[in-house]
């Protein structure tokens, strides 16, 4: 009887495989009651198909990843939202069926291949965020049962991973990892999704009294949806960046980071600090020309001053260059894959990103990798990775070594000078950086 399901099955998702996904239809199905949470479904339904049937550029091999692309990647969305019970739609779901997992024939075929639905989930079972992480959000993520242990052994193979480790939950509701849905993943991740303002708010800490304020500051040019889009695409990237590693692609950089280091040196060196705010000021300068159309000539000088910069850093705060170096490719690349995706769907205009980037909170690593994987993308059409290696240089360093750039020394002091004058706050940009090492450097 099992070898029948499972044809019955491969046929069904062999007749569905080249089927174009109807996301209005689809959407309308899993969230039936508010048309705003419908069209936020159907806009991702819609970049799924584009990253199924895209240039490569959209599914980006990535550094540190295989091939990105969202509709390979197993997601679920949360609904029938109860008291402490939801269920669960899964997507692109290529393990066994475990029981209780049933397939829904008509998302299937709105789909184009096999959706299956797990009722009555409790809430607490499969939260991961928040301060205590047994909260709920609109980006949550079932772990399989031995994703902690293998990545425990990443980077020490012959490493015994004690049993507290093996059977690790974020908390202590969590689901089990004796339950059949966790060791079906086994080493995998399923992401968990939904549109619901109500769980970004409860996430966020909205009051009462606040609720309304957050309301219209999002529904301004419908940046609620257009924010969560966007961090839906960022993160998912991080897990299947999650799952290369435990599938073997591991993080082959072994950039020398020390981030307790960093901090003394951005509290207490205004020489690195100018650097840093220098570097990328020049960086967003070059956006600029790119999203204004500027003949590729005209970024000539600038680049050739990002050149002196990296050049000075790199010799004189090797240190402070990892951390540019890694979180350029560790965070910029996740907000590159979301940009270049929001930008192909039509969310956002090409320039809207770019200002998006120079203008967002994140420590500037994160926009200077975004705005370099863009360049990347428009000047030349490709990205300089494969999908089994990895890079020893920096993200600007591999664009400046396929541009033509002066040779002769620069000034520093005067190119410091030169961009002293921008609008730019120096000083929130450094304490940025500093908020968000001191936030990971539990990491190191």
């Amino acid at each position: 009887m099992t070898k029948i399901v499972t044809l019955l099955l491969f046929l069904t998702s062999s007749a569905l495989a080249f089927a174009k996904i109807d996301g209005p239809a689809s959407a309308k199905i899993l969230y039936p009651t508010i048309a705003e949470e419908q069209a936020f479904v159907a806009k991702f339904f819609e970049i799924v198909e584009l990253h199924k049937n895209s240039d490569p550029l959209l599914e980006g091999h990535g550094p540190s990843i295989r091939e990105y692309s969202l509709d390979k990647i197993k997601f679920a969305f949360m609904v029938n939202d109860k008291a402490d019970k939801i269920d669960l739609v899964f997507f692109n779901w290529n393990l066994p069926t475990v029981p209780g997992l049933e397939l829904h024939q008509v998302l299937s075929q709105l789909y184009g291949s096999p959706v299956y639905i797990l009722k009555g989930v409790e809430k607490k079972s499969v939260a991961s965020q928040g301060d205590k992480l047994d909260q709920l959000t609109n980006f949550s993520y079932l772990l399989g049962a031995r994703y902690m242990e293998t990545q425990i052994k990443l980077s020490n193979p012959e490493y015994q991973v004690p049993e507290e480790f093996k059977n690790w939950k974020p908390h202590s509701e969590y689901m089990d990892n004796s339950h059949p849905l966790r060791k079906t993943l086994d080493t995998q991740v399923l992401v968990l999704l939904s549109p619901k303002k109500e769980l970004y708010f409860e996430h966020a800490g909205a009051t009462a009294e606040t609720r309304p304020y957050f309301e219209a500051m999002f529904n301004q040019n419908g940046v609620y949806y257009n924010t969560i889009m966007g961090m839906m695409v960022h993160e998912i990237y991080h897990v299947k960046e999650g799952e290369d590693n435990v599938n073997g692609l591991a993080d082959r950089r072994e950039i020398p980071e020390n981030r307790n280091a960093l901090i003394a040196q951005l509290k207490s060196d205004t020489y690195l600090k100018n650097l840093f705010v220098t570097y990328a000021k020049i960086v967003f300068s070059i956006g600029d020309a790119l999203k204004n159309h500027t003949a590729p000539s005209g970024e000539t000088e600038k680049l050739d001053e990002l050149k002196a910069v990296i050049t000075e850093i790199k010799s004189k705060y090797p240190n402070a260059w990892s951390f540019i170096w890694a979180y350029e490719y560790k965070e910029g690349f996740a907000e590159y894959v979301s940009a270049y995706s929001m930008i192909q769907s039509d969310i956002t205009t090409f320039a809207q990103q770019i200002d998006l980037q120079k203008n967002d909170e994140n420590n500037f690593a994160y926009r200077t990798g975004a705005i370099g994987g863009l360049y990347l993308a428009y000047r030349f059409k490709k990205m300089p990775f494969n999908n089994s290696e990895d890079h020893s240089y920096g993200l600007w360093e591999l664009i400046l070594d396929k541009v033509m750039t002066n040779q002769s020394p620069l000034n520093i002091q005067a190119i410091i000078a030169k961009y002293g004058n921008s609008q730019f706050d120096d000083e929130q940009e450094i304490a940025n950086i500093i908020e968000y090492l001191v936030s990971t450097v539990t990491e190191n």
